[in-house]
């Protein structure tokens, strides 16, 4: 669903996304659209400088190659040319990074980010083929190379975490929602794609007290190898069961504290920096965490997560037990429900007839009005839609497997299709979790509009005359 005449959207240049735009290519000979007879190796130059940081001019035609390959990548056409939006992305990149430095805001960079930058590094001299190779590729030495890389993998996160500090302090209430919605043109509105009403029962494989002990022994292993010089971003990439995490060697962050789970909040405010915890248990398993910095609610540290594995003869006894239920419970709306409240481990929903909210929406924004029951089709999970695809309203699946989304732990399902509701224009009073979402977002792009021009105004911005006559959509030159 979109609203596109009425969202008053930021240009690419002001988005997160073009935060995450790669500045890690080769310096080009020459810039696509350009077909020079014979290779242009041009000096380097500042072309400007934010607060204490410049932009090279390398910057720029790397930042261009980039812009058009991702513009290429997702069929986008623009009519702003690629090399101006290229120096504005850099441009609000540093005004971000440097107003995140002037906010300390910086303190949370540290052994994560070097490891990031080295993995990068590699990457690169492999690719090449050697470090000769690559040092001549970028006419630069090899540590040059690791200190561009350095320097912008720093400039990413603090511009990724300076706009999420301004846009995370902003929110709105029912009328800003309805005013937003009152706002926009009627043939604005386009149509609601078709949603689901589910209700699940919910079973977890049993863990005994044979298997907690057996992965709090591995832990309490892993944990005693870490006190012993053993690198724990080594041992969660091997071990760790948190797909998100250990993929990083089991860094989170820096974020929110408050996105966390109690226990381990606890069990990060009592630790020094470098280190590691007892064993925490969660809703989510077992974990050691290792604390790399914490200020205010700002919070950065790796973990190891474990889980208790299970049986092929535990796992089909699961499935009996829901196979047994769903054939005797039918189209009986009632008999769902009594066993929901029997059976059902799910403590989001066994309290409500088995009713799946869209939970992680309301857990995004911090405020249970958004958590809706309505999920559009296209927004449901493959593991869910499939089953539910296949049912007419009232009807019970066959029992399936599945990975809880918050959890990441396996469990096993049936579910219930309540309702399908079609595709239809939208209403405050039918579709507000839809037009809410939208409302905040257009609050929080005009808020970091705002943000920007105030402090494009305050900071120190200098321009070489040289690059001056580029078509900026913000007043760099204070004019």
């Amino acid at each position: 669903m979109r609203f596109i005449p009425a969202f008053r959207t930021l240009s690419a240049a002001c988005a997160l996304g073009i935060l995450a735009v790669p500045a890690l290519a080769q310096t080009p000979d020459s810039i696509p659209g350009q077909t020079p007879a014979h290779p242009q190796y041009i000096a380097d130059e500042v072309a400007a400088i934010v607060g204490r940081s410049h932009i090279l001019l390398s910057d720029i035609e790397r930042t261009t190659v980039d812009l058009l390959k991702l513009r290429q990548q997702q069929g986008t056409l623009s009519n702003r040319p690629a090399r101006d939006e290229a120096f504005e992305t850099l441009l609000l990149r540093k005004l971000l990074a440097e107003q995140a430095r002037a906010d300390s805001l910086d303190k949370d960079l540290g052994g994560g980010l070097d490891d990031q930058v080295e993995h990068q590094l590699q990457e690169m001299i492999r690719e090449a083929g050697s470090v000769k190779a690559l040092e001549k590729k970028h006419r630069k030495e090899i540590y040059a190379i690791r200190d561009d890389l350095k320097r912008e993998a720093e400039d990413l996160q603090l511009a990724s975490i300076m706009q999420s500090d301004v846009m995370q302090k902003v929110s709105i209430t029912y009328k800003d929602v309805a005013a937003f919605f009152e706002s926009l043109p009627t043939d604005s509105l386009e149509m609601v794609p078709e949603q689901y009403v589910y209700a699940q029962i919910v079973r977890f494989p049993p863990e005994t007290e044979e298997r907690k002990f057996e992965v709090r022994q591995k832990l309490l292993e892993y944990r005693q190898r870490i006190l012993d010089g053993e690198n724990i971003q080594a041992l969660a990439r091997l071990y760790s069961m948190d797909p998100v995490t250990s993929r990083n060697g089991g860094e989170w962050g820096p974020g929110d504290i408050n996105q966390l789970v109690y226990p381990i909040v606890e069990a990060l405010e009592g630790l020094k920096p470098g280190k590691v915890s007892e064993i925490i248990e969660t809703e989510y398993g077992y974990h050691i965490v290792e604390l790399i910095s914490l200020k205010g609610n700002l919070v950065h540290f790796r973990q190891i997560l474990l889980k208790p594995t299970f049986t092929v003869e535990e796992t089909e006894k699961e499935m009996k037990l829901l196979d047994s239920l769903a054939r005797k419970i039918g189209t009986d709306k009632q008999a769902f429900e009594d066993a929901v409240a029997v059976y059902s481990m799910d403590k989001e929903t066994n309290r409500n007839g088995g009713i799946v909210f869209n939970s992680r929406a309301a857990k995004h924004y911090y405020d249970t009005k958004y958590a809706s029951s309505r999920f559009m089709k296209d927004a449901l999970d493959p593991q869910d839609y499939i089953p539910l695809s296949g049912l007419k309203e009232g009807e019970v699946s066959a029992p399936y497997q599945a990975m809880d989304l918050g959890t990441g732990s396996t469990v096993y399902k049936i579910v219930r299709l309540d309702k399908i509701i079609p595709t239809h224009h939208a209403s405050l009073q039918e579709d507000y979790e839809i037009i809410a979402d939208f409302a905040l977002q257009d609050k929080q792009n005009r808020e970091l509009e705002k943000w920007i021009k105030q402090t494009i105004g305050k900071m120190y911005v200098w321009i070489s005359p040289t690059y001056r006559d580029y078509e900026f959509e913000h007043n760099w030159l204070k004019k």
